[in-house]
């Protein structure tokens, strides 16, 4: 992993991070989605890999609070949202997100039905 080039991917994935209004659960998946957007763009045209695209993912949660709480409501809500509508390294890390809350690991494989987002 380069030092330069996670400091650069970071702050630009940092500045993507919309408002995440006041408990709206509808606004922070769609932060979520956003950040995972572009971070998926980067992975496509080669700008980082999937392992620094994680490694910045996990520092946008310790350092950002609204992107922190984005990726919670998502990684909670996971279960209900439509796989179609996730980028594969934003199912990923809510699936790691998951781990790490122990709860179960959303199958990939098997789309579920959207959930209206409220």
């Amino acid at each position: 992993m380069n030092d330069d080039n996670i400091i650069r991917v970071y702050m630009k994935l940092a500045k993507c991070v919309p408002a995440i209004g006041f408990l709206s659960r509808r606004k922070r998946i769609l932060a979520y989605l956003a950040v995972t957007i572009n971070a998926q763009q980067m992975l496509d045209t080669e700008e980082m890999s999937e392992a620094e695209a994680l490694f910045v993912l996990s520092m946008l949660m310790r350092k950002n609070k609204n992107f922190q709480k984005a990726g919670m409501m998502a990684a909670l809500n996971l279960p209900g949202l439509d796989k179609d509508t996730l980028k594969p390294i934003g199912l990923l890390y809510a699936n790691e997100v998951r781990k790490n809350l122990n709860l179960a690991l959303v199958d990939t494989t098997n789309p579920s039905p959207p959930e209206q987002i409220e």
